[in-house]
């Protein structure tokens, strides 16, 4: 007779993420809820990780582990997506933490409001012990597409928000929904859209569980190179699926220029301007929507600066960055 699945699939996809993986799968271990399987996949790590996550599993028969060559992140996630048979499936990443009730709360929230998926909200945290709450201070339960998408589509990073990470998901909405592997960056965001676009019920609720950890060694404040146009791939497939709705496509506009003006402050710190032209191209597609859209007015002089003249908006976000004026 085979085991009863568990209640709840935890995915960790891990790459030389030995330094703070004991830390992470502990947190899942000490979890008040106990009926769990914990997935991780070692990605072609150098570093321990292996190590670290096979003697886990040699004492924890719910902890399997999966050994890649590399394949990236989106790729390790799908390989313990295909092996998960949880009712629900949670993704953490191998350098964060769980707060003991983090499943309890999640499924508890997701039962009683019948969610496909439930979020909670998360603090940040760095190696010095310094830990600072997130901003999501979002209470609600969306029904339905259009709630679904408009709350996905709110601001830069969505009141549902675009990181895997701090969500529960319902294995049977999304079973055949899987991170693309051709995406090195935002990925997570296109995974979520994905979800949103096949979920009834989405619950969100401000208590943080979730304990995101920053370092340098992120992918974030790593370099972006050339896959930065991963952003832009998927903005284009958000416009074409929802060109007919003119409410979410000047949100999808303000959040590709948004990135674009991001992305510019991101490789003038980087020492590296070859890509500001690409970036402001990509910023002035949206110009004519969000110039007409009642989008923040910063924004829309932001753009103007960048489209009449952009030697000066450039040499200005250079000083920002090194004099650190926020009024630039």
């Amino acid at each position: 007779m085979s085991p009863a699945a568990p209640e709840v699939s935890v995915i960790i996809p891990a790459h030389n993420a030995g330094r703070y993986l004991t830390e992470c799968i502990n947190s899942i271990i000490c979890q008040s809820f106990a009926d769990w399987e914990l997935l991780i996949a070692d990605d072609g790590s150098t570093d321990n990780t292996y190590d670290i996550a096979a003697a886990f599993a040699r004492e924890d028969d719910r902890i399997k582990v999966i050994r890649l060559k590399g394949s990236g992140v989106s790729c390790a996630r799908n390989a313990c997506a295909d092996k998960a048979t949880g009712k629900y499936i949670a993704f953490v990443d191998g350098d964060d933490r769980l707060d003991k009730d983090y499943l309890k709360e999640l499924i508890r929230h997701a039962q009683d409001s019948n969610a496909d998926i439930t979020q909670c909200s998360f603090l940040c945290f760095d190696d010095a012990g310094n830990s600072t709450p997130g901003t999501d201070k979002t209470n609600m339960i969306c029904h339905g597409q259009p709630e679904i998408m408009n709350s996905y589509f709110t601001g830069p990073t969505g009141n549902i928000r675009i990181s895997v990470w701090g969500k529960l998901f319902r294995m049977d909405t999304f079973e055949g929904i899987r991170f693309d592997p051709l995406l090195h960056i935002y990925e997570d965001a296109y995974y979520i859209y994905l979800c949103c676009r096949n979920a009834k019920t989405v619950c969100v609720f401000d208590t943080p569980l979730y304990h995101y950890r920053q370092h340098e060694g992120s992918v974030m404040h790593s370099g972006l190179g050339d896959h930065y146009n991963d952003y832009f791939r998927v903005f284009d497939i958000q416009q074409k699926e929802m060109k007919d709705d003119r409410s979410l496509l000047i949100r999808i506009s303000r959040r590709k220029a948004v990135t674009a003006l991001w992305l510019m402050g991101f490789f003038i710190t980087a020492g590296d301007r070859r890509k500001l032209w690409h970036l402001r191209q990509k910023a002035l597609e949206e110009y004519g929507r969000i110039l007409l859209s009642p989008v923040p007015l910063l924004l829309k002089i932001k753009l103007t600066a960048v489209a009449v003249m952009p030697h000066v908006y450039f040499a200005a976000l250079k000083r920002k960055k090194v004099t650190g004026n926020a009024q630039v």
